[in-house]
This record gives structure tokens, sequence and C-alpha cells, in this order.
């Protein structure tokens, strides 16, 4: 049976976001669209598959799922995925997401209404909502960087602050810090306790959260109206890009969402957490690259594209939630390598000789610096080094391709 869209869902002992996923894919409109969903998974040990079975399958009369029987990465994932797919477009989405309503079909029309379009983005943002508090002192407060809410203790992330200085264990905080709490705990009444290390002054030391100002040392709680009146969602991506050091960067990343990207454009690089791609184009250009495992592998298909003339768009009306790194922990030695490795082998691939070796010979001496002269965690020095040796091991072989 042929069909209109496959999505790809790649899955690694990621029990945990399946029913936010597959509950929003059951209520999502595809008024005259056919399509399958093709779940992909890398072999997990948490009881993904049958958690899946036992609680979808009945729903999902178009679910096909594929056991791998090896991790096989985001990139390996995929590609398996799309060659057990019957869709004239394929959409790869994130396990770690909730799609909107009309986010196919808004995904689909916008596609379908372009010319000369190699993929389409949508838009993502972060999967709960936030509360923004906003610090007024006169010179300088220091709290715990883990917050009570509804008497839960709550790391502050550091990604979800601003102008402050962060420690693992306290936060110093000055007259225009702002820092975000997510709405995890319910959202029916929110409380929030922060532990003061330090403060300047009781009398000019205080919060702002919407209008009210409280007191650092009181429980505030905030009642169901006022989260609805006064929370912020954040941009997690509103398309992708590679800055002027070849760094993946996310457009839009941690901006409370004001309207600001609510336009379709023309982008530099697509997040592959939830995007559209024809697919015979998709195999035409040989997939993503295996190699690649996880991480810049959707920044490689990006610029294969636009190789073929085609151009990437942003649409603003697709809508997902996004966990982000719901896979594998950010700056982890695993994601160190994937990272610096990757970044390396996409300038390989998609520049000219002299601009590889120019970043080659700066991330030799980057891990030089880091392994001898700084006092970063072994774990992570050893991942650099491993990164470096893997690029010389494979960059040959692109080599011989160009």
């Amino acid at each position: 049976m042929s069909y209109n869209i496959s999505i790809v869902i790649v899955n690694f002992n990621g029990k945990r976001y399946i029913k936010n996923l597959f509950d929003s894919l059951s209520k999502m409109d595809s008024t005259g669209l056919t399509y399958e969903i093709v779940f992909v998974d890398n072999n997990s040990t948490d009881g993904s598959i049958q958690f899946l079975t036992e609680s979808y399958r009945d729903i999902f009369p178009n679910l096909k799922i594929l056991e791998t029987k090896e991790n096989l990465g985001f990139a390996g994932g995929n590609n398996y995925g799309v060659k057990h797919s019957e869709g004239e477009y394929v959409v790869f989405l994130n396990n770690d997401t909730a799609v909107e309503k009309n986010w196919l079909l808004e995904m689909y029309t916008f596609f379908s209404s372009q010319k000369n379009i190699g993929m389409v983005a949508s838009k993502l943002v972060f999967f709960h909502d936030f509360i923004k508090v906003q610090v007024k002192t006169q010179d300088k407060i220091i709290i715990s960087s883990n917050v009570q809410i509804n008497d839960v203790s709550q790391k502050v992330d550091v990604k979800f602050t601003k102008n402050l200085l962060y420690m693992d264990s306290e936060l110093t905080c000055f007259g225009h810090t702002i820092f975000y709490l997510p709405l995890i705990h319910g959202v029916s009444e929110y409380s929030i306790d922060l532990q003061v290390i330090k403060e300047h002054d009781q009398t000019t030391d205080f919060i702002i959260i919407g209008e009210n100002s409280y007191s650092l040392h009181e429980k505030i709680v905030l009642d169901e109206d006022f989260i609805s009146n006064n929370k912020v969602t954040l941009i997690q991506n509103a398309g992708s890009g590679v800055d002027e050091g070849f760094n993946g960067f996310d457009q839009g990343f941690c901006e409370e969402d004001q309207g600001q990207y609510d336009k379709a454009r023309e982008i530099d690089s697509c997040c592959g957490a939830a995007m559209m791609i024809r697919r015979d184009l998709f195999v035409e250009i040989g997939g993503f690259d295996s190699k690649f495992f996880m991480y810049y592998e959707d920044t490689d298909l990006s610029y294969r594209v636009k190789k073929q003339g085609l151009q990437l768009l942003f649409c603003p009306t697709a809508l997902v939630r996004h966990v982000h790194t719901g896979s594998s922990q950010e700056w982890s030695p695993f994601f160190v390598f994937h990272v610096y490795r990757n970044k390396l082998l996409f300038i390989s691939k998609n520049f000219k000789f002299k601009t590889f070796a120019k970043q080659f010979i700066l991330y030799v001496a980057h891990v030089i610096k880091e392994v001898f002269f700084t006092k970063q965690k072994t774990s992570l020095k050893k991942a650099k080094l491993k990164a470096l040796f893997a690029v010389i091991k494979i960059y040959p072989s692109y080599w011989l391709k160009k």
C-alpha cells in the first residue's frame, strides 16, 4: 500500500516519551491525507516495543514497528525506516516530541504549495512552558541552583538562564537576572520556594513574576489563572544553521516565542527532530550518512539537498514540542565525541580541502590545550582525543569519494 506520508520515528530506550508522542499523534488532523507511522527501535532494553504494542497497536492500524536488533543511531535508524516505508514524502520525527493537531497538514500543504523545494523544517518549541522569574537587587544575591517546585527539587537548567553566574550548586544573580522554571509538576497550582544562600538587602531584594513582586524568602503560590496568563513558551529551533566556526546552532534557541519567527523563510539547514523530504530525493542523494550515527547528520543532509539546487524552508505553522537531547545527555562524553568528530566530517564532505585542513589543525591545537593544560574531566578529554583519531581513520574514504 502507498501513502502520502511516512512518519519515521527512531527510538532507543525512549519508553518514557512514547505516551506523550502517540497521544498527540492520535489527536492529529490528517484530513485528506494517508500516512503510516514507521517506528524503528534501535535494540531498546526498556520495554519500549511491548508498551507501544500493547498501548497503541489497536489505535494505529497504520503503525509499522521495526526492530533493528542493534543500535544504528539516528542516521542509520532513519535510513532503515525509509527503506521499509511506502510514503511519497518522508517526515523524520524525534521520539521525544509531541505534535500539534494540525502539524502534519500544515507541513504537507506548505511543501506541496512551494516550487524548487528540497526539505521543510517544523517550528520546534520546548516541551514544557515556563514561568519567567526576574531578579531585582541593588547588588547581587546568591541562591541555590535547586528550586523547590511543588515541593519537588528541580535544578535550574543553565540554558534557561540569562545574566547570572552559574555554578553547579548555586546561582549568583544580579539586578537584571532572568531564569525560567518549567511547568513540569502540574499547572493547577504551582509553588516556588527559593533557597537563599546570600542576600544583599531584604528591603531591596525581591523577584518579579508577571506583574507581581515577591520576597526571596516566601513560598510563592501561583494559581491556575495566573499561570495561564503568565506562562511563557521558549523556542528550541526555528531553523538551523552553521556559524563561522562551523558549529551547528538552532535559530531562536531559548528565545521567548512572541511571533518573531511566524513567517515562512529559507533557512540554512533543517533540524532532524521534525522535517519533511520527498522519499525519492532522500534515496537519490544517499540518505543520512550512517557514519555520523547522530549529530550533524541532518546538517550534512541539508547541504547535500542544497547542492541539488533546492531550497530548505521553515514552516512556522507546523508546530512541535520537543524535549531536546532526550536521547543523550548534553555535553556528556558520548555527546562530545560525536559532535566534535561529526563537525569535522561534515566540513570534509561539504567544503574545500583547505577549509577542512584549517579546521582540523585548529581542532588538533584545541585538543592539545584541553588535554595537557586544563582540568577538564578525564572522560571529556578522552572523548575529544577519540574524536580526533576517528576523523583520521574515516577521512580517507571521504577524500577518495570526492
